[in-house]
């Protein structure tokens, strides 16, 4: 499956930030958001998708990865 993310990119606190879109394949039905951000920056750092505004990879937080502690929420 191949999908369109539009994550918020903002370089810094105190600059403007904006939507920026990023077309990612290889996407199963049964991954989880937190695994499809992972084939995100996996194809960000390893050129096979365009970095819109030389970001990098997305930045997350994270804990158990089971959707169960509530430490990798956000919005969705």
């Amino acid at each position: 499956m191949s999908l369109t993310l539009h994550i918020w990119r903002q370089p810094g606190p105190d600059r403007p930030g904006r939507l920026v879109p990023y077309k990612v394949t290889d996407v199963s039905p049964d991954m989880s958001f937190l695994e499809m951000l992972d084939v995100l920056n996996e194809g960000i750092i390893e050129g096979k998708i365009k970095d819109v505004g030389n970001y990098g990879p997305v930045v997350f937080d994270h804990d158990c990865r089971e959707g169960i502690c509530g430490m990798c929420s956000m919005v969705v």
